[in-house]
């Protein structure tokens, strides 16, 4: 069994034991998360792989062509989206069934952190993932799709995209700690977590359908945005601990 992080003193420096901040803490799990998946790549490989076959999939429904132009103007941004959320879903399940079944989770728990502190380590580290998939299959799909966007709507694009994923994240990381031990619990998650991404989805993908047409969003689109992130946020802060001492991790 590998060894957990432990806290330490600032962002990259060696963790101290002894004399933990949460701050250091926080740090030390972002980087050891990213360090460790960097070093297997399974997430990473799983979530592309996903992203790839869906990408493709729709490039084979909808083909290229003058008589398929308008059909697939119309549904760009929802074909994008879709593709995102359905690779995303994949390291927001392991973001705690990996460490549960390798038994680190347990030594997680049992570190001298807040349980806050683990959650959105675990929240930004998984977001960090989601962003870098996302970025390579954007260009990807840009290039099966014979898609381009304009600057200004690209800008518009990557603020809504990161908006999005923050709540995206923060509520199923939530979720996968309360169905990481459930039979069926990566179900369970879809299952859970594609409901309460709607009134969100809808408004990033007519995001995304503007940044396409060269349009920034709207004040009212970015609100709404902000606004659900605020409220997953909150959640988290208020349900994680129960979650996990419930799922069978307690202090």
């Amino acid at each position: 069994m590998s060894s957990g992080p432990q806290s330490g003193p600032q962002c990259g420096a060696s963790p101290s034991a002894t004399s933990p901040t949460q701050w250091g803490a926080y740090c030390a799990l972002v980087r050891w998360d990213w360090v460790r998946e960097m070093k297997k790549k399974t997430t990473l490989i799983s979530m592309g792989v996903m992203g790839l076959i869906t990408l493709f999939l729709f490039s084979f429904a909808i083909p290229i062509s003058s008589t398929k132009a308008e059909i697939l103007e119309d549904t760009r941004a929802g074909i994008l989206w879709v593709t995102f959320l359905f690779a995303a879903t994949i390291g927001i399940d392991r973001a705690f069934r990996n460490d549960a079944e390798s038994g680190l989770l347990e030594g997680l728990l049992l570190a001298p952190v807040e349980r806050m502190t683990l959650y959105f380590a675990r929240v930004t580290s998984t977001l960090l993932f989601v962003v870098t998939l996302q970025g390579f299959l954007f260009v990807l799909f840009l290039v099966l799709f014979n898609q381009s966007i304009s600057g200004e709507g690209l800008v518009g694009l990557i603020v809504s995209a990161i908006a999005t994923d923050v709540g995206f994240v923060t509520i199923g990381v939530l979720i996968s700690a309360m169905t990481w031990s459930l039979p069926g619990g990566d179900v369970m998650l879809r299952i859970l977590l594609f409901p309460m991404l709607l009134p969100i989805l809808n408004v990033t993908v007519e995001v995304a359908d503007r940044a396409f047409d060269g349009r920034a969003p709207t004040a009212q689109q970015l609100g709404m945005l902000f606004a659900v992130d605020a409220l997953f946020l909150g959640a988290g802060s208020l349900l994680f601990e129960h979650l996990v001492n419930d799922s069978g991790g307690s202090s």
